[in-house]
């Protein structure tokens, strides 16, 4: 809050029920072999996204309107789930390729880079569901 990218903002078991809707549905849309590796890779990075979302709502917080938003709320990861600055510099580097897929080439992202992102945000899923049944289990009830 110190430099004005989060604003405190409490959440809801709504909220967070509606936030992991959009995980699970990205990370099925990710697997969809009909479509394109870029909007494969979309799907799955939008997946990873939105569990960072999921674990600073659920903290308390959200991010302010601001070019670079994506990325704050990806290094937010450090504070709520204690990720790996390694997986968070992964982030970084997947949203990068995201832009580029989506406002600048097709046909950017390889088959790899889908199941890598795919991974790992499948990974961060687990992840954020364990912290949310040990941290905010009233986040879940309903």
């Amino acid at each position: 809050m110190e430099y004005g990218w989060l604003k405190r903002e409490p959440s809801s078991t709504n909220e967070i029920k509606s936030l992991l809707g959009i995980v699970q549905r990205s990370l099925d849309d990710s697997k969809v072999a009909a479509i394109s590796d870029d909007l494969r890779f979309v799907a799955a990075f939008t997946a990873a996204l939105t569990v960072a979302t999921v674990a600073l709502r659920a903290s308390g917080y959200r991010t302010a309107a601001q070019v670079g938003h994506h990325l704050k709320t990806i290094e937010s990861l450090d504070f709520t789930l204690n990720a790996d600055p390694k997986v968070i510099q992964t982030l970084k580097t997947f949203n990068n390729k995201r832009s580029r897929s989506v406002y600048d080439m097709a046909g950017v992202v390889s088959d790899q880079e889908v199941n890598d992102i795919s991974k790992l945000a499948t990974e961060l899923y687990k992840q954020v569901k364990s912290w949310l049944e040990k941290s905010h289990p009233e986040l879940l009830k309903g």
